[in-house]
C-alpha cells in the first residue's frame, strides 16, 4: 500500500488531539484523521508505516491503536536491542516467562509474559510456552522504548475485542472522489505490481473488492513463499490499488469494513505461519 506517512514534521488536527487525549478513542474520527494519528505515532517512534506496525482494536465502543509483530521487530532493529529470557516458571495453571532487554547504551529493562496452560499437552502446551515467550519479549521491548500501548499477544486475551488492520491511505495529494471514480469505460481497474496495465476490470466496487480479497487470500495461502515475502507482496498489491482503497474508505463504509476484515484475516494467517 502507498506509504501513508510523509516523514516531515506533522501537526495533529485539534479534533484528533481531543479524541485521543480527552476521550481515549479513535472511533469518532474519520479515516483521514485516523491515518494522520497513525502517521504521527509512527513518526514519533521512528517506525516505517509501510510495514504497518499498528492495527486497530475496538473494545467497549472505543477504538485504539495496538502494536503488532512488525512494531516490535522494527523497534529492536532501530534501537539495536537485544533480548534474553532470564527466568521461566509454572505457577499452578499459569506459565510465566521473564525477559530482559538491553539497549546499545547499556540500559536494561525487564518484563514478563504469562499464559494459562491448564491441562494443555503436546503441541498445544508447546505453543502456549512459545506464546508466553513472545508476549514477554514484546512487552519488554515496548516498555523499554516507552511506547505505552497493548501488544497483539495481549489483545488476543481480551474478551469481546475486535481487531482490524489499519488500512492506510496516502495522506499527501490524496485523490478526489472524482479522480478515483474516473476509470475506463470498461469498469474499475484492479492493478498488479510491475504492470502499468490493469489485470482486470470490474463493473462495481463490490466485485472489485471481492477480487482484491481473493488475490490477497491467494498470496496468504501460497506455500512457495515465506511469511516475509508474502507480506511484501501484499504491501505492493495494496500500494498499486491505493486509489480504490481510498474510494472504499470514503464512500463505501460497509464494504470497507468487510474489506478491512479480509485483509486483517490474511495478515493474521501469515503471522501465525511465521510463528510456527
Amino acid at each position: 500500500m502507498t506509504n501513508v506517512v510523509n516523514m516531515r514534521e506533522q501537526a495533529l488536527d485539534p479534533a484528533v488531539i481531543e479524541s485521543i487525549v480527552i476521550k481515549g478513542d479513535l472511533s469518532g474520527l474519520n479515516q483521514t484523521q485516523k491515518v494522520a494519528y497513525y502517521n504521527f505515532r509512527c513518526q514519533q517512534a521512528g517506525l516505517d508505516p509501510a510495514a504497518k506496525p499498528f492495527d486497530l482494536l475496538t473494545l467497549n465502543g472505543k477504538q485504539v491503536l495496538y502494536a503488532n509483530a512488525s512494531c516490535t521487530q522494527q523497534l529492536c532493529a532501530i534501537h539495536k536491542l537485544s533480548t534474553q529470557v532470564v527466568h521461566r516458571e509454572r505457577m499452578d495453571d499459569i506459565y510465566i516467562v521473564s525477559v530482559r532487554v538491553t539497549g546499545a547504551d547499556g540500559r536494561v529493562s525487564e518484563n514478563q509474559g504469562a499464559v494459562a496452560i491448564g491441562h494443555l499437552k503436546a503441541d498445544a502446551l508447546a505453543n502456549a510456552v512459545l506464546k508466553a515467550t513472545t508476549k514477554a519479549i514484546r512487552r519488554a521491548v515496548l516498555s523499554h522504548v516507552g511506547l505505552g500501548m497493548l501488544d497483539e499477544t495481549e489483545v488476543d486475551t481480551i474478551p469481546n475485542a475486535r481487531m482490524e488492520p489499519m488500512v492506510s491511505i496516502q495522506e499527501e495529494a490524496a485523490p478526489s472522489v472524482a479522480e478515483v471514480v474516473k476509470q475506463p469505460a470498461t469498469g474499475i481497474a484492479l492493478m498488479v505490481p510491475g504492470s502499468d496495465e490493469p489485470y482486470a476490470y470490474y463493473e462495481n466496487m463490490d466485485k472489485w473488492a471481492d477480487a482484491f480479497l481473493t488475490m490477497i487470500d491467494k498470496i496468504a495461502a501460497n506455500q512457495k513463499m515465506d511469511a516475509g515475502t508474502k507480506l511484501l507482496k501484499m504491501s505492493d498489491f495494496e500500494k498499486c490499488n491505493s486509489k480504490n482503497v481510498h474510494e472504499l474508505a470514503r464512500n463505501h463504509e460497509g464494504l470497507y469494513q468487510v474489506f478491512s476484515t479480509g485483509i486483517g484475516r490474511a495478515r493474521r494467517s501469515i503471522d501465525e505461519e511465521a510463528k510456527k
